[in-house]
């Protein structure tokens, strides 16, 4: 929960250099920031995996740790690719990029399939 906790934090706190490009374009590239769709992204993927990782630990409480570590590594990384895209979003199409990317995701799903593996054996057992 702690890390879902952390990630809708720093996902809040994305929000103001996010308002800056948005309120400032200029002063937001001179900061660095190249790209306010990926800085959108970045923010709002940081809210949501955060969110839904808080609301994972409350629906499936003690789940197994190997459940546990692979939806935070997931989320996590996921969204975090995002967030090397705000300062360099020509990245995007780099091999080792997109190899990063595709394992996130895989990572990220193998999570959330476990996430819901555990809520069905649970299900069966206590019904």
């Amino acid at each position: 929960m702690l890390s879902g906790l952390t990630e809708l934090a720093l996902g809040a706190l994305t929000g103001w250099p996010y308002a800056l490009a948005i309120a400032d374009p200029d002063r937001a590239r001179r900061l660095g920031i190249r790209s306010v769709g990926r800085l959108r992204q970045w923010h709002l993927d940081l809210i949501a995996l955060g969110s839904i990782s808080v609301l994972a630990s409350l629906a499936i409480p003690n789940r197994p740790k190997r459940t546990s570590a692979t939806l935070t590594l997931g989320s996590w990384t996921n969204a975090m690719s995002f967030g090397v895209l705000v300062l360099r979003p020509g990245l995007s199409d780099h091999p080792v990029y997109r190899a990063g990317v595709g394992g996130s995701f895989a990572i990220t799903s193998a999570g959330f399939v476990g996430l819901t593996r555990e809520g069905w054996r649970r299900w069966k057992r206590d019904r």
